[in-house]
């Protein structure tokens, strides 16, 4: 199935957008970013909600606060899918 895809930038929004999630999805990725020295890729955390016809995104910068935020809101999500081994232990 295809989603449309939109990031979210609030907390409070996606919270809103979990009561109609059909699952979430944990998974780590990277940014590029523009220091001074030039681009170089940041490690971030994704928390994806899919619902019925988009895939929602939220990305934290600080992916121990990424962590903590999951675990607080584990109780909304429907389904709760981790899509990286070294994330498994630290979310569940």
């Amino acid at each position: 199935m295809l989603y449309m895809p939109v990031e979210v930038k609030s907390r409070e929004e996606f919270e809103k957008i979990l009561e109609s999630a059909i699952e979430c999805r944990v998974k780590l990725g990277y940014r590029r970013v523009l220091t001074e020295e030039g681009r170089r890729r940041v490690k971030v955390l994704k928390l994806k909600a899919v619902t019925a016809r988009r895939l929602y995104t939220l990305v934290f910068e600080d992916v121990d606060e990424g962590i903590e935020y999951i675990k607080s809101i584990k109780d909304k999500c429907p389904e709760l899918v981790v899509l990286d081994e070294e994330l498994e232990k630290e979310v569940k």
